[in-house]
């Protein structure tokens, strides 16, 4: 009878499920497919690396908006990206969360330098990194790791500038990227934004600003800094080259010597060591300081497990 349970009516009918198999084969094939990067980090000022064999048709500026977000991409202070030459040679370009595109970088090379070492591109822990301001010597001694540059680093000029509500003198460096160093007693204890934004957009800089160093010598060969980055638009946990800038400027004051070590908002230190001065020719200044392996992964244009139900 219909209705009863029995016969062809009640039959369910068979349905083929999709192999499981297959959906995962294409999950894989659709990571795969996804851009490869690393997170690294020089003395807590933080990097996401990809090799410019990686980039397809992807604008690297785009790219860097799109990876360096804090809340919705990796997180980081801006984009390294590499071209292995062979022979122990790289090519970079830096490139900002805002996407544009600056010259040197301490702790940036200083990452690459770690990254490339463990990708076996530096052949007895030395390497040759061209930058848009010149070839940097660079050595891995485990995490440690040291930049030998020979760069046109110069103090442009002395200003006087409103800070904290008096006037503080303040020096202009040329280091590839403009670094306004303001020498003080002590550094702020809390958030320096207020404090440095006004200086970073400072008219006497010029339209496009500079980079804001706030630095205390502390004894005999250390000093404590804190840097405000354009580009970032907010401090750093470090930053390379307003550490070289600012031991520049301290060096030129008579407030230290040719090497001095300084403390990063990290934690961290960063060691500058200055070559002598040579009227017409770079000077030679040595980085050191720590860099570290954060974890690798894989920017997607969208989501593997979506790709994987399509065909």
């Amino acid at each position: 009878m219909l209705g009863s349970g029995e016969g062809p009516a009640a039959r369910t009918p068979h349905i083929k499920l999709p192999d499981p198999r297959h959906r995962f084969h294409r999950m894989r094939q659709a990571i795969r497919s996804g851009l490869a990067f690393a997170k690294y980090s020089g003395a807590g000022n933080d990097f996401v690396i990809v090799e410019a064999s990686e980039l397809g048709d992807r604008d690297p500026s785009t790219l860097a908006l799109r990876l360096c977000g804090r809340t919705t991409g990796v997180g980081v202070d801006g984009l390294a990206l590499v071209r292995p030459e062979g022979g122990g040679r790289l090519g970079v370009r830096f490139f900002n969360p805002d996407g544009s595109e600056f010259g040197t970088c301490g702790n940036g090379t200083r990452s690459v330098a770690l990254w490339a070492a463990d990708r076996g591109y530096a052949p007895e822990s030395r390497l040759a990194i061209e930058t848009s301001e010149g070839a940097i010597a660079a050595a891995v001694r485990g995490d440690r790791v040291e930049l030998d540059y020979e760069i046109d680093a110069r103090i442009e000029r002395r200003l006087e500038l409103p800070y904290a509500g008096e006037s503080r003198p303040a020096w202009l460096v040329q280091i590839g990227t403009p670094h306004l160093v303001v020498p003080l007693e002590a550094v702020p204890e809390g958030p320096i934004e207020e404090l440095a934004r006004p200086l970073r957009h400072h008219p006497e800089l010029g339209p496009a600003g500079a980079n804001v160093n706030l630095v205390a010598p502390a004894d005999e060969g250390r000093a404590t800094v804190r840097t405000f980055e354009r580009g970032i638009e907010a401090e750093t946990l470090a930053c390379g080259a307003g550490s070289m800038a600012s031991a520049i400027v301290l060096e030129a004051t008579g407030a230290c010597r040719a090497r001095l070590l300084l403390h990063t908002r990290s934690g961290d230190d960063l060691e500058v060591t200055l070559s002598p001065e040579e009227p017409g020719r770079p000077r030679a200044i040595r980085l050191a300081g720590p860099a570290r392996r954060i974890f690798e992964g894989r920017l997607y244009e969208s989501d593997p497990s979506e790709d994987a139900e399509g065909g």
